[in-house]
């Protein structure tokens, strides 16, 4: 029972996460960062 629990958890991670990636790769890569490192201020 439990290892179809944790086969179904899986498998709905794997959705979601291939989901969030297809979401991203569509975002202009301005929108991809949330920020950028200041190289300069140090």
């Amino acid at each position: 029972m439990a290892d179809n629990f944790l086969e179904k958890k899986r498998e709905s991670y794997e959705a979601k996460k291939a989901e969030w990636l297809r979401k991203k790769k569509h975002l202009p890569p301005s929108a991809r960062t949330l920020h950028k490192p200041d190289d300069e201020a140090l």
